[in-house]
């Protein structure tokens, strides 16, 4: 099945191998088929990767009022429920990763593994507001998802990606899956997480948690990642030199390759305690 129930919507998701489960967690306006270049290597290194669609993306249900981080992470905790999964690690980019700080806040006792990639502890300010406003009136246009694609391509992935083969196929998948994307439930989304602000509860999480972050993001630079691992005791940061805000699409190997390597020295970690 790859449909769950959330207040009356049907959202998407799907699952790939067996094994300890790992999370994956996307961006706005994109869909889970932006961690197509992670999916394979996580199954091959034995998880069991759950890839979900939010609210009002993909395949998921419509949206017709905002939609918040809050309202994300509670649909995430209900597929977890459905699931039947208790504990796990979670990958979260951008929005995503503001939804998986909202979850290792709420239950960090069954997140045994975070790792935020290109992303925000605070959406709560002007310029944030602003910026989002600007997503949600594209959206609204006609044929405002590939509107907004077109025009943030270039500052979303790294110059030398979009000229190799991978970033033109990229390009073309995910210009399809904009032009089949609602763009007033986009909007919903863009206006709903403009109130996220975790500032002053980064230092309640005590796991251990991988920030990753591009070097060329114009979006969440690299500060941005450094300032929440000096607020959280347990952490590392690591910078993709030459990548953009979606770090993993633009620099597969190095995002996958560090991503592996945390989550399984959390692993090493599990087994020498037994």
């Amino acid at each position: 099945m790859a449909y769950y129930e959330s207040q009356g919507r049907r959202n998407y998701f799907m699952e790939f191998g067996k094994g300890r489960p790992v999370l994956l967690l996307h961006g706005i306006s994109n869909s889970g088929r932006a961690w197509g270049p992670q999916i394979p290597a996580l199954v091959e290194a034995g998880y069991r990767t759950i890839v979900p669609d939010h609210a009002g993306h993909g395949a998921s249900a419509r949206l017709s009022s905002p939609f918040s981080v809050a309202d994300i992470a509670d649909d995430t905790q209900r597929l977890l429920a459905y699931l039947g999964v208790d504990d796990l690690d979670v990958v979260g980019l951008s929005l995503g990763g503001m939804v998986a700080l909202e979850l290792a806040l709420r239950q960090p006792s069954r997140i045994r593994r975070l790792v935020v990639a290109n992303s925000f502890y605070k959406t709560d300010t002007p310029e944030f507001k602003a910026m989002a406003e600007g997503w949600a009136s594209v959206f609204e246009q006609a044929n405002g998802p590939e509107a907004r694609l077109e025009q943030n391509w270039l500052v979303s992935v790294s110059p030398s990606f979009q000229a190799t083969p991978e970033g033109i196929r990229t390009y073309q998948v995910w210009h399809g899956i904009a032009a089949t994307s609602d763009g007033g439930s986009l909007a919903q989304v863009a206006r709903g997480i403009t109130t996220f602000d975790v500032s002053s509860r980064l230092r309640e999480l005590s796991m251990p948690i991988l920030f990753i972050a591009g070097s060329i993001d114009r979006m969440s630079p690299p500060e941005l990642s450094h300032h929440m691992a000096m607020q959280t005791p347990n952490s590392e940061v690591t910078v993709i030199q030459g990548a953009a805000h979606i770090s993993n699409a633009d620099s597969p190997d190095h995002f996958t390759t560090r991503l592996l390597a945390f989550l399984q020295a959390g692993d090493k970690a599990q087994r020498a305690a037994l």
